[in-house]
């Protein structure tokens, strides 16, 4: 069987990551890297995929790579545009997360792909962590029992390398919290009402470095907790209370070193082990890559559609209403 021929865009930090988990999928042969610092292409490629062309222009890759699929690593304002690109030629769509920095340019964006006959998915990860893939599915055996209340946190020791992170006017939450508010909704379903607190605490950060969010469920609660401090403490958690049963995860929910995950049904322990949280994270890009792959070749929709990335983003951008107006945001005003 003749391997998918993909190409990927971008070569920043994440790019690594992305490469790896396509190198583990046998169906995949990536034969284009791009980056409009053709340096750093060649560098991935050399690493990689030694085989593959490198392109310093999107329009260029697609006109002659003859690409079955495009993987886009792009800073999110030039979201829209490069998944518009790719649809026009014709390949199966994969975008890294934020789909784009505004609500209505995402919400038009998927619209704009609304029937479109191959893949459209969003390079969300998170909730493709093992250990989390691990609590839906004692959740979908109702281990826990009715959710009560769901508490995620993520305060990293600095800000993220990635130069545009620390001058995109919307900060910490954009580009790190629709991470949380995915794995949320995986979890919790979607929420009725949020309230939202968001502070400029971090001098070399444009946008927000501190965010603090409550989600309202007709009978439960979910908290959202994170920051790119100035010189902080690195810490992370997931707590989960149902009826019946607990989880708690303590440690980074991105890279690190060690953490541990402890889950209780009816008081006896089902769960109580030491992770490499580092080990974890590489391991969700292979998982949510190869999940596309097989709907490549079968034609079923992705967990991680543009549809349902905009369902996240859209009980996100409510957050943001939340912090500037004041108030708690009904999630109706953010029709997804």
């Amino acid at each position: 069987m003749s391997r998918l021929r993909g190409g990927l865009f971008g070569c920043g930090m994440i790019s690594e990551f992305h490469l790896r988990g396509w190198q583990r999928i046998p169906e995949v042969e990536i034969v284009a890297i791009g980056n409009r610092t053709l340096a750093r292409a060649e560098a991935r490629r050399d690493q990689y995929f030694p085989a593959a062309a490198v392109y310093a222009d999107l329009r260029v890759m697609l006109e002659q790579a003859r690409l079955d699929f495009l993987d886009i690593l792009t800073i999110p304002a030039l979201h829209r545009e490069h998944v518009l690109l790719a649809r026009a030629a014709g390949v199966h769509i994969i975008c890294q997360k934020p789909l784009c920095n505004d609500f209505e340019d995402a919400r038009d964006l998927v619209a704009a792909l609304a029937g479109y006959p191959r893949l459209f998915a969003v390079h969300e990860n998170h909730r493709y962590r093992p250990w989390f893939q691990r609590l839906l599915a004692w959740h979908r055996e109702e281990a826990f029992g009715p959710i009560r209340l769901l508490r995620l946190e993520q305060h990293d020791a600095s800000e993220p390398p990635e130069r545009y992170k620390t001058e995109t006017p919307r900060g910490v939450l954009l580009e790190y919290g629709t991470h949380l508010v995915d794995m949320v909704r995986a979890l919790h379903g979607a929420p009725e009402r949020v309230y939202a607190r968001l502070h400029r605490g971090n001098p070399r950060i444009a946008g927000e470095s501190l965010a603090h969010l409550l989600f309202e469920y007709p009978e439960s609660t979910a908290v959202i907790d994170i920051g790119w401090p100035d010189r902080g403490i690195a810490q992370g958690s997931l707590h989960l209370q149902g009826e019946r049963g607990a989880a708690y995860y303590e440690g980074p929910l991105a890279r690190g070193a060690s953490s541990r995950l402890r889950v209780m049904r009816a008081g006896r322990l089902l769960a109580d082990e030491l992770l490499s949280p580092t080990d974890e994270y590489v391991e969700s890009f292979y998982l949510f890559e190869r999940e596309c792959v097989d709907c490549m070749l079968t034609g079923r929709a992705p967990v991680q559609s543009g549809a349902e990335n905009l369902r996240t983003l859209a009980s996100t951008f409510a957050a943001y209403r939340a912090a500037a107006e004041g108030r708690i945001v009904d999630l109706a005003e953010f029709p997804a």
